[in-house]
């Protein structure tokens, strides 16, 4: 006993060492390397809070003037005439407000400060809410929401007060209730998250599944979730009449000038990109399927992964891999017990997480030690976010692809017994 608790302290120690040097990283060192184009709360935040209050008055936030407000506040001149510009559209769907509006009503050096608090305490909360943390100690749930927000993506969410953020938590709520019982709830929440449908569709999937799988006893988080979409469907309407079409626009748009490409489509080189999309989709409903009444999270897990290659890569977004981390790091018999081929590909997959927050570590030392010097190598850690999600894909496609393996020999043998 007195061996765990010291190797969980010294977790906790390391966790807090990555955290301090992941702030040094993020805050001096990046800024460094991008120059003018680092981020800031402007450039995260100032479009929604800007969108949002335009909805309030009634007004669309897809209007070009309403983007050439945003761009002056952040550029001092517009750029919507240069493509390969980020534009910093408001490029959520309408509905959206009736998440964010209580923030919108406030000024925006104290709506951002309110949305700095709301990120960050949801993103700790959402630790115990993606697992079920009574099987943890108190250490161990600590260790843990420490290295998550010491991950360069919460940290990069963090600067820019970005919603997906609360998206995810709001996801991972929806998990919770959903554990606990609370259907209907569990319902409304999903249907919130899905203000941002690219995030929230990896998990409504799994969700959704799971209901239907047991639809008698499930559906009422199915109809709360419908409900609740009509309803948020209807008021936005009411709110911006006609709206969708202007922010098909947008996102098509966005497409173009965020500059980021979907992983799947870096893997495929541009060739049979819908197809190879098509099947990923078709699997991750497939394995939830079978698997998501015996481990609903790691049906969530599988979903989570494959979506990152389907969508740009946005580094904030990856915050949505947390539930994928934490099944690996709650259920590593499971993955023993499916052979040496996914024990390495997991161990992989926590060596390229690892040697991120290694090498944060490793530039903040180096530029404290000599000033400057950490820019030098600034890229190195944001190899990871490009490496992690592949091989956490890669690992959960192969634990499941042996599961589901499994399984069929199982009833094959069942079938050949009767």
């Amino acid at each position: 006993m007195l061996q765990v608790t010291s190797y969980k302290l010294t977790l906790l120690a390391g966790a807090f060492l990555f955290l301090l040097s992941a702030w040094y990283f993020a805050l001096l060192i990046v800024p460094s390397g991008l120059g003018t184009s680092a981020p800031t709360v402007q450039q995260g935040f100032l479009p929604e809070w800007l969108g949002c209050r335009e909805i309030l008055h009634g007004r669309s936030p897809y209007l070009p003037e309403v983007t050439q407000r945003i761009e002056l506040s952040i550029y001092g001149k517009t750029v919507s005439a240069d493509r390969s510009a980020n534009q910093h559209r408001f490029a959520y769907p309408v509905v959206f407000i009736f998440l964010f509006f209580p923030i919108a009503l406030l000024p925006f050096d104290v709506a951002q400060l309110v949305m700095l608090v709301a990120c960050l305490t949801l993103s700790a909360m959402s630790v115990g809410w993606w697992i079920d943390s009574s099987h943890l100690g108190k250490l161990d749930v600590l260790s843990y929401t420490t290295l998550l927000l010491a991950a360069y993506p919460v940290v990069l969410g963090l600067q820019l007060r970005q919603p997906t953020l609360l998206i995810a938590a709001l996801l991972a709520f929806a998990v919770f209730c959903m554990r606990s019982g609370w259907l209907a709830l569990s319902g409304v929440t999903a249907a919130a998250a899905a203000s941002k449908p690219q995030l929230a569709i990896a998990v409504l999937i799994p969700l959704s599944i799971w209901a239907i799988a047991s639809w008698r006893i499930r559906k009422t988080f199915l109809l709360s979730l419908g409900a609740s979409l009509l309803v948020l469907g209807l008021a936005s309407e009411a709110a911006v009449p006609g709206w969708i079409v202007p922010w098909l626009h947008t996102i098509r748009a966005y497409s173009h000038y965020a500059g980021a490409r979907p992983p799947l489509a870096d893997l495929t080189r541009g060739h049979l990109l819908i197809p190879a999309a098509s099947l990923l989709v078709a699997t991750v409903v497939w394995v939830s399927f079978e698997v998501c009444d015996s481990d609903p999270l790691l049906a969530i897990s599988f979903s989570v992964t494959a979506f990152q290659l389907l969508f740009p890569l946005q580094i904030y977004n990856q915050v949505l891999l947390l539930p994928a981390a934490l099944w690996a790091a709650k259920n590593s018999d499971k993955i023993r017990e499916r052979g040496q081929l996914c024990v390495l590909l997991f161990g992989c997959a926590w060596i390229a997480l690892a040697s991120g927050w290694i090498a944060m570590l490793a530039l903040s030392v180096w530029d404290i030690a000599a000033p400057g010097s950490g820019v030098k190598l600034w890229q190195v850690p944001l190899l990871v976010t490009w490496l992690y999600p592949m091989l956490l894909f890669t690992a959960f496609a192969t634990l499941a692809a042996s599961s589901l393996l499994a399984r069929c020999r199982a009833r094959l043998i069942r079938s050949i017994a009767r």
